[in-house]
């Protein structure tokens, strides 16, 4: 029976491997809205998955490796599916120059993720319980699937949308950087800590709807800032 608590946070974590192939299917498909919405919810699932794995005691290191192969998935191979997808048909991206730069863009991404997820789960850099060494993988994974969202709900012009590969090329260089992130971790200030609270309820409680990506994208690049 004691083994039957590893369940609950390996049960999120597959979920969110699941949404991650859904969305690259969506995405194959011309379904990108649902394939971006796909990414925020296994952001979800990623925070439930450690959360539940601390509460129930339940943490294991095949549960460490799991958790990175769904976070290659989710926030590694869905964004780059994208993103691909989306522009492949744009003009400037069918052919030639165009489509060269969108598969680099992609594939420096892709490994960038992979290689932040190795890199920490063999080493343990110091700090590394209150500070993450580069953005996290479902921080960029959050903020590429909010900033599309938030593109298409306000449909701006694909003069915004154009520069993707740049995206992709720095999200992928933020993952392996050394830039210093403090994690959210309760606060003495208790301004700062209720507001924390409050917002990650509040993604709770849109994110499942598909509501106001907007919100999402601001709570990520206010973090990030």
């Amino acid at each position: 029976m004691k083994s039957l608590k590893y369940l609950v946070p390996n049960g999120f974590t597959a979920t969110s491997m699941l949404f991650g192939l859904a969305s690259v299917v969506m995405s194959a498909n011309g379904e990108f809205v649902l394939a971006a919405w796909m990414i925020l919810w296994g952001v979800l699932l990623d925070k439930l998955d450690g959360t539940a794995a601390r509460l129930l005691n339940a943490t294991s290191g095949f549960g460490v490796q799991f958790d990175s192969f769904a976070d290659f998935v989710i926030f590694g191979i869905a964004p780059a599916s994208l993103f691909y997808f989306r522009l492949v048909k744009m003009p400037g991206y069918e052919a030639g120059a165009g489509r060269l730069l969108l598969l680099i863009s992609v594939g420096v991404f892709v490994v960038a993720t992979s290689a932040r997820l190795a890199r920490f789960n063999i080493s343990e850099p110091p700090g590394g319980e209150r500070i993450f060494y580069g953005i996290p993988t479902t921080l960029v994974g959050a903020l590429l699937a909010s900033a599309y969202l938030t593109w298409d709900l306000y449909g701006l012009n694909e003069s915004f949308l154009e520069p993707a590969p740049f995206y992709l090329l720095v999200s992928g260089v933020a993952m392996v950087s050394n830039v210093r992130l403090p994690k959210l971790k309760g606060r003495e200030n208790k301004v700062i800590h209720y507001f924390q609270i409050l917002n990650i309820a509040a993604v709770y409680a849109l994110t499942p709807f598909k509501l106001m990506p907007e919100y999402l994208l601001f709570l990520c690049c206010l973090y990030i800032g």
